[in-house]
């Protein structure tokens, strides 16, 4: 929790983003590496740090937790009979919405692509999953019964539906950011999202059930930007943030040349492409200019043959290593993995549920985090974006300052240095 607090505070001030630098360079770096924490809580236990700071331990997490709803949470459902609360199954279902925000924030830089490794296969089948789910959830609209007959099952259940739409909604943006490192995915992901999962054919069923659209009981229209607002009526026709991610998404993955060889246009993916001309109306060239380019190679499917011309090429699929592994240990253990954990998830016991809340409640101390306040240019006093790599206390506008300010920053610089190292 006090990671992905921090890394939103890094993002909305505009800072340095740490949380980020922690988890891609400690890949590449291993147990050398010396991080700044502005975490207070962990300044002195690197041990933990080292464990935690794992691109692949998020994934780990998200799709452990998935694989958990899907194979023990239907037996408790079936065997246990109603939870004395749901607090803490509720906690579970919030950890996996924790690990995917940090993840989104990761994979927006191109270096997550090597401090992922295989786990990249394991990513993009947990993207498809919440994608493939969005759509579901669109097209089983279920009746809800009124809150006076709701049980504790109800509720849990709900919530449980709430954090997967938001799920969804970051899994297209950690979809459409990994289209924009074509050129930096093994072959094994290139051919996970468009061979194997179809993912332009599942951005185009998005584009037409929008489900970040919605139509309130009293007409009011409804747009989902991490949390459901209403749409003033001069916006009604502007892009919405999820549809430009799927539009912009689906002009990497199609007109990329490395694409090619992997995604064969069949006549079904013709028929589903030639959907999507409708809908590149002028609004939405006029919002993402890029498009143009999408819409004439779209036109141009229907004047030319699109038979393979290049001869696919040799691809050694790499089988998603953190879903197998869970499956193969828990496959004949689902049952018992269930009992187990209900002794605590199902628990009556007051004092525990309580002492369990105080701990979560500590990760939302924002006395442990580092919240940087807006930093002015140490030469202009305009707003300061970037700081010191040396001594990461002097902040400056960007590198113009820096350089005519360096000749009186430097003693100071070399003192701090000095002074770190020697706290060290």
């Amino acid at each position: 929790m006090l990671l992905n607090q921090q890394s939103v505070f890094e993002i909305q001030s505009f800072q340095e983003e740490e949380v980020k630098r922690w988890f891609i360079n400690h890949e590449k770096v291993g147990s050398n590496y010396s991080f700044s924490l502005p975490l207070k809580i962990w300044e002195d236990e690197f041990d933990v740090i080292s464990i935690l700071f794992k691109v692949n331990v998020l994934i780990h997490e998200a799709v452990q937790i998935m694989m958990w709803k899907q194979n023990v949470l239907p037996i408790m459902m079936e065997s246990f009979g109603e939870p004395s609360n749901t607090f803490l199954l509720y906690s579970v279902f919030y950890h996996e919405e924790l690990a995917i925000s940090i993840l989104e924030n990761v994979v927006y830089y191109c270096d997550s692509i090597d401090a992922m490794g295989d786990s990249i296969v394991d990513l993009i089948d947990y993207a498809v999953y919440y994608l493939t789910k969005l759509l579901y959830s669109q097209n089983q609209k279920k009746q809800k019964e009124s809150k006076e007959n709701e049980s504790c099952w109800d509720e849990l259940i709900e919530k449980r539906d709430q954090i997967e739409f938001d799920l969804g909604m970051r899994c297209i943006s950690i979809i459409r950011y990994l289209s924009e490192f074509i050129k930096y995915l093994p072959l094994c992901a290139l051919s996970r999202i468009l061979s194997t999962n179809d993912v332009p054919c599942l951005f185009i069923q998005l584009i037409e059930l929008k489900p970040w659209f919605k139509t309130t009981e009293k007409g009011e229209r409804m747009i989902y930007e991490g949390k459901w607002q209403k749409v003033s009526p001069h916006e009604e026709d502007k892009l919405c943030k999820m549809e430009g991610q799927v539009w912009l998404g689906l002009r990497e993955l199609l007109l990329d040349p490395q694409s090619g060889p992997y995604y064969d246009i069949t006549e079904f993916r013709m028929s589903q492409l030639t959907r999507l001309q409708k809908y590149l109306n002028e609004d939405i060239l006029d919002q993402i200019a890029p498009m143009i380019d999408l819409r004439r190679w779209l036109a141009s499917l229907n004047v030319s043959s699109q038979a393979p011309t290049t001869q696919r090429p040799i691809n050694v699929e790499v089988i998603p290593d953190i879903s197998t592994s869970i499956s193969a240990k828990y496959s004949k253990r689902w049952k018992r993995l269930a009992e187990h954990q209900a002794k605590t998830l199902f628990t009556k016991d007051a004092e525990h549920i309580r002492s369990m809340a105080e701990i979560l409640s500590e990760a939302y101390d924002f006395d442990k985090i580092d919240i940087i306040d807006s930093k002015k240019c140490l030469l202009c006093k305009g707003v300061a974006k970037h700081r010191c790599s040396r001594c990461k206390e002097a902040w400056y506008c960007g590198r113009e300052c820096q350089v005519k300010n360096w000749s009186h920053h430097k003693t100071i610089c070399d003192n701090m240095v000095e002074l770190q190292a020697g706290t060290d």
